[in-house]
């Protein structure tokens, strides 16, 4: 048996199984109630699920479309059959029930929840949950079995692209570089290169340098005498002043005599 056979093997019995479930939890309040009608509202709701899972198990290879469609269906019917089963107990703590056996019950009140009546609810619930479950299961598996092949997969073979090392075309050798006059002739070059003036373009010339600019000369900072303290005798920050110089006493001028001329008495 093929892995694809096996594969919607799982998928059919996935789905007729939830059938199975769900048509057993629209049963159950009727057969574990105790002749109880309170309950009978999950059965149409359960039915329909019930149906609609069949109808998957029989049209699932139509695509998934198909099947994804009868699946939501399937599923709003179970969770307001299951919404149904639990509106009993919550209804009838809102409304209130009837006193204990001895006492007449008012009119518009109910009886309490029987043992058999809360064992349906749980067991239909369950069934409910359960015919879900197993149709997600199968849900899930069609939609692996209608994936289409990727080339991931392991049934096909890894291609090498790359190019092997002996069929790697060589490389054009670049063409002579005419020598200046003025310039000395450049040195051979044994390996090509890939890469020409000619492919590349004209070269760019760089800017010129620019000279930089010099920073101007330190100049040192001038030195002021520190200021004297509060404590300290003024002093005067000046140097003392040259002591004076000695005056010269003037002479007065005195004229010469003119010299006596003797007498001729003596």
């Amino acid at each position: 048996m093929s892995p694809a056979s096996r594969i919607e093997q799982r998928v059919l019995w996935a789905y007729w199984i939830s059938c199975g479930l769900a048509a057993v939890g629209g049963v159950s309040p009727f057969l574990l109630a105790g002749g109880s009608n309170r309950l009978s509202g999950a059965l149409l709701p359960f039915g329909l699920a019930a149906i609609a899972f069949g109808a998957c198990a029989l049209l699932y290879q139509h695509g998934k479309t198909v099947a994804t469609g009868l699946y939501l269906v399937a599923s709003l019917a179970i969770v307001y059959g299951m919404l149904a089963l639990l509106g009993v107990p919550l209804r009838l703590a809102v409304e209130g029930i009837c006193p204990p056996a001895p006492a007449n019950c008012p009119i518009g009140f109910e009886r309490p929840m029987t043992s058999a009546e809360s064992t349906a609810l749980g067991f239909a619930i369950g069934m409910g949950i359960v015919a879900l479950l197993t149709s997600s299961f199968g849900l899930v598996t069609l939609y692996a079995l209608l994936r289409p092949p990727t080339s991931y997969g392991p049934a096909t073979k890894a291609v090498d692209t790359r190019t092997p090392a002996g069929a790697t075309p060589p490389l054009a050798p670049a063409p002579p570089i005419a020598a200046k006059p003025e310039a000395e002739a450049l040195p051979e070059v044994s390996s090509p290169q890939p890469e020409t003036e000619t492919e590349l373009g004209p070269e760019l010339e760089l800017p010129a340098h620019e000279p930089e600019l010099e920073l101007p000369a330190h100049t040192p900072e001038p030195h002021f005498p520190d200021p004297p303290a509060a404590d300290a005798p003024e002093t005067s920050s000046l140097a003392p002043p040259p002591p004076p110089k000695p005056r010269r006493r003037r002479v007065p001028k005195v004229s010469p005599e003119p010299p006596t001329m003797p007498s001729s008495d003596d």
